[in-house]
Parts: structure tokens; sequence; C-alpha cells
């Protein structure tokens, strides 16, 4: 059901619905466009990678209408529904991701998305060609080809630095890292660097812009801890794990079958790796965690064994299984968990 709760009633089996996560970053998109600010940027690219995508299968015919952030097992996306409106959503939003890349206004280009592309800005009346090329979201390695149609021209390009490349892991603190990367973003217009304030949402670079004159980004995207306000009750004692825009979940597929009481101590040390050979290839996080196993007289143990994570937006793409987004840093923080079941939606 839909509906108003309380403040920070946040429940991870909650009804999140595609179409909302949908909304959400149009919302924020048009929120963009009306006052500049980067911060809505960050929360729409958060949307799309995450809770947006993950309403369409890696097949591409089968849809959620809830997105929960933990699942016992025997959930599964849908060809259709009853109330079929997100399936027509995500075939909408999808084809018009390449409109919120860039934007101008007057004299700047803002760079707000980082995606392989070759994009068309009016800027002054002129058209300006800018190329991006990257493997972003995986890498934070972006190069980005500027060539002003006509000749050289001068102009500012502004481009986004996210804000968890800046130790921010949502605008307004209700998430925050557990921990604080040293590691600074860096840019460079034709091989030499350009400053950059560490507070600053966007780098402004206003010089006359030639053909072929590249900017280059590089975002560091070492693996972050995640927790949430201490308001949030359901995540209470609980972590998240993200690297870069990317949040990832434990499945039990991956993990022995049993993710729901798995605890992720603060001091295993954690790595992404690329691993081509599941979910269309993709990138997991590997480590360490406590499960739950019964030793020689019949009693229930904690032992350390070998964890990973993937994406959660590839959830559910590999057959039935438990799945967790948030994961208990200690013992005391395992509590017993409902899950999420096959709902369909109800009005």
């Amino acid at each position: 059901m839909e509906g108003f709760d309380k403040n920070y009633e946040l429940p991870n089996n909650a009804y999140a619905e595609t179409c909302a996560a949908i909304g959400n970053a149009l919302w924020n998109q048009r929120l963009f466009l009306l006052h500049g600010d980067s911060k809505y940027v960050d929360v729409m690219e958060r949307v799309i990678y995450n809770g947006l995508l993950s309403g369409v299968s890696q097949s591409g015919d089968r849809f959620f209408y809830q997105n929960p952030l933990e699942s016992a097992g025997h959930y599964q996306r849908s060809p259709w529904f009853e109330v079929a409106c997100c399936p027509p959503n995500m075939t909408r939003f999808l084809p018009s991701l390449p409109g919120y890349v860039y934007a101008a206004q007057g004299d700047t280009v803002f760079v707000n998305l980082f995606v392989g592309n070759t994009g068309r800005v009016e800027v002054n009346k002129r058209k300006v060609v800018l190329t991006q090329d990257t493997r972003y979201p995986w890498d934070g390695a972006v190069k980005i080809k500027v060539s002003p149609e006509g000749g050289s021209a001068e102009f500012e390009i502004a481009v986004r630095i996210p804000g968890w490349a800046r130790n921010e892991a949502v605008p307004g603190g209700l998430y925050t890292f557990l921990d604080k990367n040293e590691e600074r973003p860096a840019l460079r217009v034709n091989g030499k660097s350009v400053t950059i304030d560490p507070a600053a949402s966007y780098v402004r670079v206003r010089r006359i812009w030639k053909v072929g004159d590249t900017v280059e980004l590089s975002l560091p995207m070492p693996v972050r801890r995640i927790v949430a306000d201490e308001l949030v009750t359901a995540d209470a004692g609980m972590v998240a794990l993200e690297r870069g825009p990317i949040v990832f979940c434990a499945e039990g597929v991956d993990n022995g079958g049993n993710v729901l009481d798995m605890i992720l101590p603060d001091y295993v040390k954690l790595q992404a790796l690329s691993q081509s050979d599941i979910l269309n290839g993709v990138e997991v996080i590997k480590g360490k965690a406590m499960f739950k196993v019964k030793n020689q007289d019949g009693k229930t143990d904690w032992k350390l064994k070998e964890f990973q994570a993937v994406p959660y937006y590839a959830w559910a793409n590999r057959g039935d299984g438990e799945m967790t987004v948030w994961m208990p840093r200690t013992e005391a923080a395992v509590k017993p968990r409902q899950g999420c079941g096959q709902v369909d939606p109800v009005f």
C-alpha cells in the first residue's frame, strides 16, 4: 500500500515503487534546471543507477513494481502487472536518459552525467560537440573531447564533482560514510592540472576552447561503508556498501544461500574486482563476513567466511534467493527480518 508514515520510518521491505524512482529522477532533474545546484544531480544519479535500474531485468522483459532493500527469497520480476504503469514508464524513461547528460545556461556547459557519448550542446547560439570516453560507473576516469563547431570559441565548461567523491554520501546527511576518503578528484585540461576546491560541486573552466581540446576527470572509487542517521531505527547498527554511484547488495546465490543474518564487521577489508562471467560483467565487492554455522555439538556459532556483494540493480537475475543491502556490523545488531515476498500492487 502507498501512504505516509512518521519521519525516518524507512523499513527495508518497504513498498518502493519503480514509478516512484522514475518520478524522483525526473523531479530532481527539473530542480537542477531551476536552481543549477548539483545536489539534485547527485540524487538523480543515485536513483538512476540503483532504485530505478533495478526495476527492469537484464533481459529487458521482466519488471519490478516494488524494489525492496531486502528479500527472504521467492521475489522475482514479472513480465506484466494488472496495474501496468512501471513497464511503460521504464521504456519511456530509458530513451530519455541522453537528455540529462549535459545542460547549458548562457555561455556555460554543464557536464552532469558521465557516460560514453557524443552530444551537441548549444552555447550562445553556437553548437559545441562533446565526446565522452569512459567506463563509468565501473571506473572514475572520464575523458571529454571538446569541439566547437566553426572553430574556437570562449565559454565555460562546468564539470560536476559527485557528492560521493567529496565524502558526502547523500545531500542532507540522512546517510553518511563510515570512513573518510583522503583521495581527491583530479581534473586536467590538455594535460595540465586544474586546481579543485575540495568543497566544489562543479569545477568551472573558462577559456577559448579549440577543436580537439580535452578535459580529463579522475574520480577515486574506493569501496565505502555507509551508515544511516540514528533515527532510522530499521538500520541501527547496520552498514551498506557503495563504490562510486553504485550501491551493492549481498545475494544468497553468492553466499551459501543465507544473507539475512550475516554480519559484516568494520575491521574486514573489502576490495572491488571485475567479474566478467556474471550478470553481463560487473564489478563485485569481495571480503569476509560472519555467517551462522552449527558446530560439532549442534549449537549455532559464527564463522568468518568468504563474502561477495553485487550491484543492487542486478539482483534477482539469477533465480530466487535471499538478498540484503543493509548488513549488521556486530552480533548485537542482528535482528529478525521479514524480507519481502512476492506481493502484487493493490489499489
